[in-house]
Order: structure tokens, then C-alpha cells, then sequence
């Protein structure tokens, strides 16, 4: 994930303290980015994923229905995301453990704007 954000041209990597520290930076809203894993049973890893290939209506729709897509401490699915702190920017990397490692579930989904603002919802209070 770290490499295909960094080859996003919306993000900035800056090094700091001699290169010991690094700070991504969402360009057009000048807004930090952080990163986070969640992880999920079968069953919610496949709802979630079900949703991040659905238009933005649509989960906008789910999310206003009150749809929750719980994390769990440990799960089969990870979902590793990259946000900026003002929500203008997500980028979600679906991975599930088999074989004894992660194997991508599908490509990076980059949001943004309103459409990252409406996803975001979907991993607020994990």
C-alpha cells in the first residue's frame, strides 16, 4: 500500500529527523494522511467489499439505512486505508489471509472529495 500511494500524484511524502520519520500529505486540501488496518470475518470483509464496488449512491443509501460494517480483533479480511485527516481523500486496499499471507482482494480504491467523505463513514468508530 505504502507504494501506491506514494506513486499518487495527490500525495507528497516529506522526510524528517534525518529520515527517520516520514509525513504524507494530501496536496490539493494541504491535509495529512494517516494510515490504519482494520480487519473483518468472512462475512463482513465480502459486505464491505461488496460496497466499495458499488456506486456512491448507493453506499450512501446503506449508510443512511444504518448499515454497519463491524471490524473485528482479528479476521480473514484486512482492509488497509490511507486518509487525510480532513476526509477529502481515502484509499482502501482489501486484502484476505489464505495460504498464510495476504493476497490482494482487488485493486487500491482511491476516493475523493464528497465520495471519500461518504466511504470514510464506512470505518468511523472501529
Amino acid at each position: 500500500m505504502a507504494e501506491t500511494i506514494s506513486n499518487n500524484n495527490d500525495i507528497t511524502i516529506n522526510t524528517t529527523l534525518f529520515g527517520l520519520c516520514e509525513k504524507a500529505t494530501y496536496v490539493p486540501t494541504g491535509s495529512r494522511v494517516k494510515a490504519q488496518t482494520f480487519e473483518y470475518s468472512s462475512m463482513n470483509g465480502e459486505r464491505l467489499s461488496l460496497l466499495l464496488n458499488s456506486n456512491i449512491d448507493e453506499i450512501n443509501h446503506q449508510l443512511d439505512r444504518g448499515i454497519i460494517v463491524r471490524s473485528t480483533p482479528v479476521g480473514n479480511i484486512r482492509a488497509e486505508i490511507c486518509q487525510s485527516a480532513d476526509h477529502h481523500f481515502l484509499a482502501v486496499n482489501l486484502l484476505r489471509f489464505s495460504n498464510f499471507r495476504y493476497d490482494p482482494v482487488d485493486e487500491v480504491k482511491y476516493f475523493y472529495g464528497h465520495d471519500a467523505e461518504v466511504v470514510s463513514r464506512l470505518f468511523e468508530g472501529q
